[in-house]
């Protein structure tokens, strides 16, 4: 089976302004055999890009068709404890005016 050949010039310069952008340090054979693989793998690109796809074709952004089921939004009143404070707020480690106190990030 013959390499499909991409839309530009796939070469080890190439290669090596795409490390460099992606801040990769290549030795000569990484280089070298990366840009044998990229130019495999962009003409592959290419073919698929040549595809000719039926006019008013949708595309398919999953292989099931999904949908996410609505319910009501409900207020459902928070546990509390014998003394009316929120069990959540007890748990805490540390409150402050009825509520969690977290640390100072800044």
């Amino acid at each position: 089976m013959s390499q499909p050949e991409t839309a530009f010039e796939v070469n080890e310069a190439l290669v090596r302004k795409v490390a460099d952008l992606a801040r990769l340090a290549l030795t000569d054979d990484e280089v070298t055999r990366y840009a044998a693989q990229m130019k495999i793998t962009l003409g592959y690109v290419d073919q698929i890009s040549k595809v000719k796809i039926p006019e008013g074709t949708v595309p398919l952004y999953h292989p099931f068709e999904l949908a996410t089921p609505m319910r009501d939004d409900t207020v459902v009143p928070s546990p509390t404890t014998a003394d009316g404070k929120p069990k959540m707020i007890s748990a805490a480690p540390d409150t402050l005016y009825e509520g969690f106190k977290v640390p100072p990030i800044l």
